[in-house]
């Protein structure tokens, strides 16, 4: 899931953290198949772009088990964890590349991909449209794309309401902000380091790279208080939640907060799944 080469260092320093919070929490793995139900049934050539450890890529090879799968990362710690992660007889074979930045490794040189998917990392991509156009260049004619986005980072045209929802209000992030307050940083709300696609913004962004892109499905999460904390262990995401302030300093806060936040109702949330096809 990292996937610039400007925050390699910090997606170096969140690999082993990472690792350990897609192995305990499911809503990763949730999402990936939610991916592949959406996806060809059949590729032969499959790229897992940011991969992280591996842990998407293993479920493309459980769900694709006679086709070639490449995972792709820029974080060098990220590809060794998804190596050292990854039995020999499940011959998947993973190269550190920052592909926005630099375009492919020279392993990928001439190979055309028939499924190219992006679970949970495409909103961490600063220069999206140079990601796209290195990604076109891989992809076969009748490839297809698939990615998700947190509703943190796309705003549909109309509003999702999901029928008998529980929306309370955001007592945990409440919480971390006191702490971060009483630290001496001034903070009034969540802020978001990430950009934020509206649903045209989206479109455009695909089609200036020749693809036309769809909603193929919205999966609504779960996410209980403690899953929620033990994304702060993660350093990348502490620095992308609250930019400008120090990762040690989000880390502490939730780290106090997690026997107040234990009886916090659990927080739902969108994901929404997108497949892109040549235009």
């Amino acid at each position: 899931m990292a996937a610039q080469t400007t925050a390699a260092t910090i997606w170096d320093d969140s690999a082993a953290a990472y690792g350990k919070h897609t192995s305990q929490y499911a809503t990763h793995a949730r999402i990936g198949i939610a991916l592949t139900a959406v996806a060809p049934a059949d590729p032969r050539r499959v790229l897992d772009y940011g991969c992280g450890p591996g842990n998407s890529t293993r479920l493309l090879r459980r769900a694709y088990p006679n086709a070639a799968i490449i995972g792709v990362d820029s974080s060098p710690a990220m590809i060794a964890a998804a190596r050292a992660a990854t039995a020999q007889e499940a011959a998947i074979d993973y190269h550190g590349a920052d592909l926005a930045a630099a375009g492919p490794p020279a392993a990928l040189t001439g190979r055309l991909f028939d499924l190219i998917v992006c679970a949970n990392s495409l909103f961490h991509v600063a220069d999206k449209a140079a990601l796209l156009a290195r990604i076109q260049a891989l992809a076969a004619v009748e490839a297809m794309i698939v990615f998700s986005l947190y509703d943190t980072v796309f705003v549909p045209a109309d509003p999702v309401v999901w029928p008998l929802r529980d929306e309370p209000g955001d007592t945990l992030m409440d919480l971390l902000i006191g702490r971060l307050r009483d630290r001496g940083h001034h903070i009034e709300a969540r802020q978001e380091d990430r950009e934020v696609l509206t649903e045209k913004a989206l479109a455009v962004l695909f089609a200036d790279a020749g693809f036309t892109v769809r909603c193929g499905d919205i999966l609504r999460l779960r996410r209980t208080p403690a899953e929620r904390l033990s994304f702060f262990t993660v350093p990348a995401t502490a620095a992308e939640v609250f930019p400008g302030i120090p990762v040690k300093d989000v880390q502490a806060a939730a780290a106090e907060v997690i026997d107040e936040a234990a009886g916090l109702p659990d927080q739902e949330r969108c994901v929404y799944v997108f497949t892109a096809t040549r235009s």
